[in-house]
């Protein structure tokens, strides 16, 4: 393996000193160099392929260029993609690099990997949770932190999270200017269960609907996953003890995808019986006939916002939302009169 070019090895190919090298490199203004000597320097660094120790800088600048990123099981989901991206594009054009790594829910792993990570000099943290529910760490931290995805309660934490209230106030209202009266809500469990995502997003349906003068039957979950099987089952079971509906609201695509069957099997039409709208625009709403009224969850602007929250040391700490947008589709029409 060839030995590491040092910058004493660009002051030497240069002619200059490597206090001056390190000046030039470094973008010093008024330094009295010559504009000749800043040339040799970068034509030198080029020249042997010159890569700064960016740790020894690091511990130089009390700066090491570089972003944790410590999620449950985020990495490992579909919300990565778009999560994810955001962060490394907005520590990217800060000049940052993002270590990520995934603790699958221990709190041990999580402890081992902060550690980790602030052993590496990392500028700041991001903790990110795909349930909603994040586990804080037990100490203060010598870094930012900013927690994705979950709500860090009050203190002096950031938190980033959709802004579910607006998200819930657009699937509703959407139906309502449909002309929809009765309504199912899928999905739905005990409140002790909802997470603060979850719990914003029903209280918001609800209150739509009741200011809409809307009846809502929420069919609750038969197991607490939001899985096609529970969607399957939650529709089938809202047809057969609930009565005619035009609309329902699932609270996730997946749930909706099993909705879609559970409702076919039950001979409804999909959106001529029933109007559909859910939440999340995920991949799987590409493959479903008709295409999916859902309300955007904003993962790649809110993993862009955890960066810039994480680097941003003027912001005032505290809860950020990023908005939900209603992508609109084919699984909505206007109401007709259900026959009983």
């Amino acid at each position: 393996m060839s030995p590491r070019i040092t910058l004493a090895d660009v002051a030497e190919r240069a002619g200059v000193s490597r206090t001056a090298a390190s000046l030039i490199l470094n973008g010093r203004e008024n330094t009295r160099l010559s504009v000749d000597a800043r040339r040799r320097v970068f034509e030198a660094a080029e020249a042997l392929n010159y890569r700064p120790n960016l740790m020894a800088r690091g511990l130089r600048m009390d700066k090491s260029a570089t972003i944790g990123f410590v999620s449950d099981r985020i990495a490992s989901t579909r919300y990565a993609g778009p999560m994810i991206r955001g962060a490394l594009r907005a520590a990217r054009e800060r000049d940052h690099t993002l270590f990520v790594t995934e603790t699958e829910g221990d709190l041990r792993e999580q402890e081992l990997a902060i550690e980790a990570l602030l052993d590496r000099q990392v500028d700041a943290l991001i903790l990110a949770t795909v349930t909603g529910t994040i586990m804080m760490p037990e100490r203060q931290l010598p870094v930012p932190l900013v927690v994705l995805n979950g709500s860090a309660g009050p203190g002096e934490y950031h938190s980033v999270l959709p802004d579910e209230k607006s998200g819930g106030r657009q699937a509703a209202s959407h139906l309502i200017d449909l002309g929809h009266r009765r309504v199912h809500i899928l999905g739905t469990s005990e409140p002790e269960y909802w997470t603060v995502p979850v719990r914003r997003r029903i209280e918001s349906l609800l209150s739509e609907f009741s200011k809409g003068g809307v009846e809502v039957v929420q069919v609750a979950l038969d197991r607490p996953v939001w899985d096609f099987e529970t969607g399957l089952d939650t529709a089938t079971r809202a047809v057969a003890k609930h009565g005619p509906v035009t609309a329902a609201i699932a609270l996730n695509d997946t749930l909706a995808a099993g909705a879609y069957e559970g409702f076919r099997q039950a001979g409804l039409v999909i959106p001529d019986d029933v109007s559909i709208v859910s939440f999340d625009d995920d991949d799987i709403v590409s493959v479903l006939r008709p295409h999916l009224t859902t309300v955007a969850l904003p993962f790649e602007a809110m993993g862009r916002r955890a960066v810039e929250l994480a680097l941003d040391q003027t912001a005032t700490v505290g809860e950020h939302l990023e908005q939900m947008h209603l992508r609109h589709r084919d699984s909505t029409r206007r109401a007709i009169t259900p026959v009983v």
